[in-house]
């Protein structure tokens, strides 16, 4: 069974379901998901996950995400993206340093964030974009939000191009929402692009519009290693004596020679095997999730 990431540059205008849509189609391959949604307007790095590399969906979009926008400020859509109903307008300016004084004091570190209502997040079983093209508009929960940097590329009012490095969770139309209310106007996204997540760079990705022209076999060469997206973790080597242990998901006695709890990738030899979790106080390893394809 093939397993792996494949790293797709999303077009805007389509969707993260429909680019999941064509690689099963392209692959013949139907467990294939992705690693964290982008808008339709939204270009940039769609890490696909074939097969195995599914479960770790989850690690990967804990990853830290670096993005660049081009945020439009005066205008306020139902969306917060110029896709939207335009809501309200303003005439107000300002300078790049009152925008550099609002990001500084305002947007950097931990935050909480209200969600947009055009969003995949679910209410009571529906999802809030569905609730917002009925009308609806209901309360949303406050999420902490981490932003690592928050850099101004380019500044010429209306338009600021902006980097920026966050966590999971983090909605940059919100940001760009809330920067807007901040300095008093209003604020729309015009561009979003993806760039990074994680160890994933959005130059090593295939373009969507490319991949219908690749044979199937050159596309399985460009697979990407389950074991990439995990190499946050700590690694160990084990010799061949515990091979049927580690892809039995049993508990292994196992001495590290140093302090050390939680989660760690696990090999045999060469072999990837999965990811385990270490106890010191006891010495022992048991694989949480196994990779392996023996």
């Amino acid at each position: 069974m093939t397993s792996g990431i494949l790293l797709i540059d999303k077009s805007t205008g389509m969707s993260s379901g429909k680019c999941v849509y064509q690689a099963r189609k392209k692959l013949g391959i139907k467990k294939i998901g992705h690693a964290g949604t982008l808008d339709p307007l939204a270009t940039g790095l769609l890490p696909l996950l074939i097969n195995k590399a599914t479960r770790v969906s989850d690690f990967l979009m804990d990853e830290v995400k670096i993005y660049e926008t081009l945020a439009f400020f005066g205008q306020k859509t139902d969306t917060q993206d110029i896709t939207g109903e335009i809501l309200e307008k303003s005439s107000k300016t300002f300078e790049k340093k009152n925008l550099e004084k609002a990001i500084k004091e305002n947007f950097l570190g931990e935050i909480f964030q209200t969600p947009p209502m055009y969003s995949a997040l679910k209410q009571n079983g529906k999802k809030l974009y569905e609730l917002a093209r009925e009308g609806k508009i209901v309360e949303r929960k406050q999420r902490r939000i981490k932003v690592y940097d928050f850099e101004i590329l380019d500044f010429d009012f209306p338009y600021a191009r902006f980097k920026i490095t966050c966590s999971k969770g983090t909605y940059i139309r919100s940001l760009v929402n809330d920067l807007g209310e901040v300095l008093k106007s209003f604020a729309t996204v015009k561009e979003l692009r993806r760039l990074k997540v994680g160890n994933f760079d959005v130059k090593d990705a295939i373009k969507i519009e490319d991949f219908e022209n690749k044979d199937v076999d050159e596309l399985i060469k460009k697979l990407i290693p389950i074991d990439d997206a995990l190499n946050q973790y700590e690694k160990i080597i084990l010799d061949k004596s515990y091979y049927k242990q580690a892809t039995n998901g049993m508990t292994m006695k196992v001495d590290l020679e140093k302090n050390f709890d939680g989660l760690i990738r696990v090999y045999v030899k060469d072999l990837f095997i999965g990811l385990g979790e270490y106890k010191n106080k006891n010495k022992t390893l048991k694989l949480k999730k196994v990779f392996y394809e023996g």
